[in-house]
């Protein structure tokens, strides 16, 4: 399964979620941000690859 992990600037909460969840084999994982400033920002091909996304705030869905 795909878990994409979203929040704002792609600083700190989702990609520390994506770096705790790494070691579990079964899944692949992957963070991303909303705002313009992000790290990287989500897009239309992120959204496709996940098969579940988590949002770190209501904002973020």
């Amino acid at each position: 399964m795909n878990i994409l992990f979203v929040c704002s600037r792609n600083q700190w909460r989702s990609p520390t979620a994506e770096k705790i969840f790494q070691p579990v084999q079964e899944h692949a994982f992957r963070s991303a941000g909303t705002s313009e400033q992000a790290r990287i920002k989500i897009s239309a091909k992120t959204l496709a690859w996940a098969d579940l996304v988590f949002v770190m705030e209501k904002k973020h869905k």
